[in-house]
């Protein structure tokens, strides 16, 4: 009695393993903007013995109860709801594609096969299609954007493409650098959208809003469209760097003032101190101005611990046309010729005004 029942047993569970069972392969949710369509992904399987009789006469019905159904692969345009049915039925693929979807549409749907010699509602799986007048927010991988200054930046940009026939075009609000974008496939097989956005970190970048935009084409030619965003939080050490005019021209036997400010990397922003002298140079070796020591040939004006420094030089001669650049010297160590900025002062017989500031890095 034991073994027959072991038997019984066994056949049952081989049964359900190895000779099939009636069941559907559908997402359980698909959200579609209204006017446009859905593509169901969708798979089906029979126990082994109706294997043979799913065969070409079979057809593919969606119904949302027992009694209606909206749509009919024999029948597509007479269907309450009007599609193609994409995959093939014998192949048990009953992908299936259903236009012009409308906020009354948002219903349960579950499968029908009905064929000559077979018909089954698959009522185990069914699928929720939620029908919106709001296209969906794209998403943003990463949400935040908080990185250094040269940092290699990969933004994501994913929207749900649920009309294979209009994918939704993504947009981004700065061309900032290389832009790559596919249809990928979820776990469900419902499609997604995406567009990667490949950049390096620049300070430019700092505080700028980087949105991403779902365009979504409607089946009447119409669109709408949804964005999302994020503020881009770039970090940086300011390098050394100077700010004044290109030139100055000055009247022979006068003083010439330079407007000057500057700024030091963060790790020695501490250094610039009351120890700190204002250097002026025309070559590596060459002092004309020394703060310290300043004499009769000028006197600093700014207050270097506030990076300003604003030096007159006085009694220009013709001999003392070049071009002249600021160095600091502080007493913990600080020493930085700012080398890549200089000023030309022109020495001649009429008055000029500076021109336009300008700045540039110094290296230390």
């Amino acid at each position: 009695m034991a073994a027959a029942l072991t038997v019984l047993l066994i056949g049952c569970l081989l049964q359900t393993a190895l000779c099939g069972q009636f069941k559907t392969i559908i997402p359980k949710t698909i959200k579609v903007l209204s006017g446009s369509c859905v593509t169901i992904p969708c798979s089906f399987d029979v126990e082994t013995r109706f294997d043979s009789n799913i065969d070409g006469t079979c057809r593919a019905m969606w119904k949302y109860d027992e009694e209606t159904f909206m749509f009919d692969s024999s029948d597509p345009q007479s269907s309450a709801i009007q599609g193609e049915l994409k995959g093939d039925l014998t192949r048990k693929d009953c992908s299936t594609t259903l236009n012009n979807m409308r906020p009354e549409h948002s219903k349960e749907y579950f499968l029908r096969v009905q064929c000559n010699n077979f018909r089954h509602n698959f009522l185990a799986q069914k699928l929720h299609i939620s029908v919106t007048d709001v296209p969906p927010t794209p998403t943003l991988t990463p949400s935040t954007l908080k990185v250094e200054e040269g940092t290699s930046v990969s933004l994501k940009c994913s929207a749900p493409a649920p009309c294979l026939s209009h994918p939704p075009a993504l947009t981004w609000s700065f061309s900032l650098g290389h832009i790559q974008e596919s249809l990928q496939e979820n776990q469900d097989r419902t499609k997604v959208q995406t567009s990667v956005l490949t950049f390096t970190a620049s300070r430019l970048h700092h505080g700028k809003e980087i949105s991403c935009t779902a365009i979504y084409n409607k089946q009447d030619g119409s669109s709408q469209s949804n964005s999302t965003s994020l503020t881009a939080d770039i970090s940086w050490s300011a390098p050394f760097m100077t700010f004044m005019p290109q030139t100055i021209e000055v009247l022979s036997g006068s003083c010439v003032t330079i407007p000057c400010s500057f700024d030091v990397e963060d790790k020695y922003k501490s250094k610039v101190d009351e120890t700190c002298e204002a250097v002026w140079k025309y070559d590596q070796w060459t002092v004309v101005f020394n703060s310290r020591t300043p004499q009769t040939t000028g006197h600093l004006i700014g207050n270097l611990k506030n990076k300003d420094c604003t030096t007159t030089l006085n009694n220009m001669r013709p001999e003392n046309s070049k071009k002249y650049f600021f160095r600091i010297e502080c007493n913990n160590n600080l020493k930085q010729d700012f080398k890549t900025t200089q000023v030309d002062i022109s020495v001649t017989g009429r008055f000029y005004s500076p021109s336009s500031y300008t700045s540039v890095n110094n290296s230390l």
